[in-house]
């Protein structure tokens, strides 16, 4: 039985990449053009629409010399934006064939409207095709060399993420510990004490564990009494967990109610990319 060599491999995934990709930017060329046309169709103000019961207000005439120098301004913007004149005036075209074909749904009608929705498709076609060629000459405005999208070169980003985030995590241990608030007879708790435990070890965090009336947890050395801080922080649902910095008095959610230990590391590494962190 024959295998694919690893170039053999590389160059399937790359020609499986720009296959995503060029699907992804073909249905984002469509997507606009019929987003435009939904555009030109609503452009109409509400007030306008004599239909929608506005018909009492009616604007105030204007003046032959105000039509002239609006004509004279429509001209001036039409010259300095061909491109964008003749793709309004496709949009109205296509949008007038849709409408023959659903009103008056001949033969001719309706192939007249497969027609230029077909013409979109190769218009789009050719677009992704000349998008791809600049991305393959001009590297900088490749995106999957951020965000690589091939198989294996997603995996190595993948783990890279986890790696950057797991070291700033780490880093975040060291200054803030974690308070576990908790309630006795509460299954969430119960399920999440374990959670929040492993959590700790993997990044040797301090945890408090922080209960309603004093109660311990068998899990957590350190369990004490609330002292009013749950109303304090606004402590509405158990479990939560918080991080928190003793000398800024800093405080992080790191989990309201039961989640997991991946949500609460990305839940972390978010916050600390925006800077909040004190």
């Amino acid at each position: 039985m024959s295998t694919c060599s690893t170039g053999d491999e590389w160059n399937y995934a790359a020609r499986a990449a720009f296959r995503k990709v060029k699907l992804m930017v073909n249905c984002l060329i469509i997507f606009l053009f019929l987003t435009g046309l939904s555009n030109a169709e609503d452009g109409k103000s509400f007030y306008d629409d004599h239909a929608r019961g506005w018909h009492w207000y009616e604007p105030e005439a204007q003046p032959d010399d105000f039509n002239t120098n609006q004509e004279s301004k429509d001209s001036s913007i039409s010259a300095q934006y061909p491109a964008t004149e003749e793709l309004k005036l496709y949009q109205a075209q296509l949008e007038e064939a849709k409408a023959a074909a659903v009103m008056y749904p001949t033969s001719q009608n309706v192939f007249n409207y497969q027609k230029m929705q077909y013409e979109i498709i190769q218009k789009s076609g050719e677009f992704a095709k000349v998008w791809m060629q600049n991305v393959y000459k001009t590297p900088d405005i490749d995106y999957t060399q951020e965000s690589p999208m091939s198989q294996n070169a997603r995996h190595i980003y993948l783990a890279e993420q986890k790696r950057l985030a797991e070291e700033k995590i780490h880093e975040l241990s060291q200054k803030y510990g974690l308070f576990f608030f908790f309630k006795n007879n509460c299954p969430y708790c119960d399920a999440f004490a374990p959670v929040v435990k492993g959590f700790s070890e993997k990044y040797d965090w301090d945890v408090l564990a922080i209960s309603e009336f004093g109660e311990t947890h068998e899990l957590f050395e350190r369990s004490v009494r609330d002292n009013g801080l749950a109303e304090t922080w606004g402590v509405n649902t158990y479990p939560s967990l918080f991080a928190v910095n003793p000398k800024s008095g800093h405080v992080i959610p790191v989990a309201i109610g039961m989640i997991s230990i991946q949500e609460m590391e990305e839940r972390i590494v978010s916050i600390m990319g925006d800077g909040e962190l004190q």
